[in-house]
């Protein structure tokens, strides 16, 4: 059974979701923020092998650089635009950031491209896949992810607020198309958004 922690970082208030099972020894983040944060909700015996990104603002990356100095193999999931943002502090937002070093990801060659329609096993033995959706707007970088009956829609769609669609990579109309698209697909899921409060069983 999937077991997953909210982790509410200390930039934005955006969420990490740390996930892990009982029977393997692996986890898995959405998105990567306090790194501390992360390393303490890690539950004994169990390492980190990857992250899934929602998309590739600053707050919802911050944290990598350092979680690849601790975890060097680590897999960082996210599309073509996503991988070049990871490198760019531009792309990235993280130049825009007063208090923010510029974020390059130190480990380019762990990054792998993923697209709409693929399936990732996460857990060594286990059957259950995550399924990775496109749904740009907010940025180019923008995936949802499936698994076990929950739905992560990073900053694609926060219950109750508005899409923002004004950074330079963004896109009202394929915002507005996207929410819609998450709404349908989330019905009978629990929703975790890239920031504020977990819903359980939709409807």
């Amino acid at each position: 059974m999937l077991a997953i922690k909210q982790i509410i970082n200390s930039v934005y208030n955006s969420n990490t979701f740390l996930l892990y099972t009982k029977n393997s020894s692996e986890c898995w983040l959405v998105d990567a923020g306090d790194v501390d944060k992360v390393i303490g909700a890690i539950p004994e015996g169990k390492k980190l092998v990857g992250v899934l990104f929602t998309h590739t603002h600053y707050d919802h990356i911050y944290g990598i650089n350092e979680l690849l100095r601790q975890y060097p193999e680590l897999i960082l999931y996210t599309n073509e635009f996503g991988k070049t943002a990871l490198l760019s502090p531009k792309l990235n937002c993280s130049r825009y950031h007063m208090e923010a070093e510029d974020i390059v990801c130190c480990r380019p060659e762990n990054i792998i491209t993923i697209n709409e329609g693929e399936k990732l096993r996460l857990f060594s033995g286990n059957d259950s896949f995550v399924s990775v959706y496109a749904t740009p707007g907010h940025d180019k970088s923008c995936l949802c992810y499936t698994v076990s009956g929950c739905f992560f829609s990073g900053d694609s769609y926060i219950p109750g607020l508005k899409v923002i669609a004004s950074f330079p990579n963004s896109n009202r109309v394929d915002a507005e198309i996207s929410q819609q698209r998450i709404i349908q697909l989330s019905r009978n899921l629990s929703l975790y958004p890239g920031h504020g409060s977990v819903e359980y069983g939709r409807e």
